[in-house]
């Protein structure tokens, strides 16, 4: 089992977090670190989503360098269940670093078509379903038990936008509402086959549903078809034995708050552009975890002081509040390592009751 360079959290300080046992003096600190894993090792987004050797390479990297208190397998999170079903995705060689996306315009499904014969996946077999879960059996055994590592799965409404396009689905959500259910329904299907695979391999469990950001989707549309299968997915991991399902719904969603707090996840994001009150007392009302996300720009152009500082300043407001959780956003890919680490040792001195910022250089 690898040694810990930094501070972690054990899976059991993780639960008592998620579960709003009691404040605890250092955060979580829970960095959103996907395409940027393969910087650490030197490689592209592209190149460690299709290689279990390089996954897991830039998934213990992350663990050895950055000491995030949780990791999360995943690197382009939102299209391992539509490629696993047949859509089309569009990757980079050589050096290119960007993301791999669903190929647009090539959507499996349209607006009615019958799913009762649609295809689940085999998380063992299917697109890139085993690279995840091979690189999960192997992260578990090097990182132990004891350490909270949780697979990433995408949300059914995302799933679904990938599968029919977002102008189709939300055209239908309008003219053929039965329809989308049905849809969502299959979708979930698939996810739960995903996450089956995950829990056999040694993981908890991440949901990442953005796609329903009140930004794209109203708050009438969200808790009419979106509320419900969130709360199916989250009663069914229950089922399987996981308790604690963070649920990731980027942007100002303060105008669901309320909503998302019935969703069964236990743990929820209150992003960078999100009103921290808002959410705190939304959260403090349902004794529901919030982790508050700092700006990507912010830790990606900003001084590690600075990052530092506004840290700090995110933590002030979530003290003495449990289930209190430090983040980032989706870490941009060649961001500096020191100025991830501000984030962290922010963390860290709020445990410590240190008052004075470190040399992070």
């Amino acid at each position: 089992m690898l040694p810990t360079p930094h501070p972690v959290a054990t899976r059991a300080e993780v639960e008592s977090v998620l579960r709003c046992e009691a404040p605890r003096a250092c955060p979580l600190f829970l960095p959103a670190i996907y395409e940027h894993k393969a910087c650490l090792i030197g490689s592209t987004p592209s190149a460690i989503s299709r290689d279990a050797d390089l996954l897991t390479k830039a998934l213990l990297a992350e663990y050895e360098i950055i000491g995030p208190d949780a990791l999360a397998v995943g690197v382009d999170v939102y299209n391992i269940e539509a490629e696993s079903i047949g859509c089309e995705i569009t990757f980079y060689e050589g050096d290119d670093a960007s993301i791999p996306g669903v190929n647009p315009g090539n959507h499996l499904i349209q607006a009615g078509d019958d799913l009762s014969a649609a295809k689940l996946p085999n998380p063992l077999k299917d697109g890139r379903m085993p690279i995840n879960i091979e690189a999960t059996r192997r992260v578990r055994q090097e990182v132990g038990d004891h350490y909270w590592l949780r697979g990433a799965v995408s949300g059914p409404f995302s799933l679904a936008v990938s599968l029919v396009g977002a102008e189709t689905l939300f055209m239908a959500c309008l003219d053929q509402p039965e329809w989308v259910h049905e849809l969502l329904a299959y979708a979930g299907r698939v996810i739960k086959e995903f996450s089956k695979a995950y829990i056999d391999a040694g993981a908890e469990l991440i949901l990442f549903d953005s796609q329903t950001s009140p930004d794209l989707l109203s708050p009438k549309m969200f808790k009419e078809f979106v509320l419900p299968t969130i709360k199916d997915y989250s009663t069914w991991a229950a089922g399987q034995g996981v308790r604690d399902v963070p649920l990731i719904v980027g942007g100002n969603t303060g105008k669901i708050a309320d909503l998302l707090v019935q969703s069964g996840c236990n743990n929820l994001l209150c992003d960078f552009t999100a009103d921290f009150e808002v959410w705190a007392t939304a959260c403090r009302g349902a004794k529901k975890s919030m982790r508050r996300n700092i700006s990507p720009h912010l830790i990606e152009k900003s001084t590690p002081d600075e990052i530092y500082q506004a840290t700090v300043a995110e933590i002030a407001c979530g003290k003495g509040m449990p289930g209190f959780a430090m983040g980032t956003a989706v870490i941009p890919f060649g961001t500096p390592t020191a100025n991830v680490l501000a984030v962290k040792q922010a963390c860290l001195d709020a445990g410590a009751a240190k008052q004075s910022a470190p040399d992070f250089l």
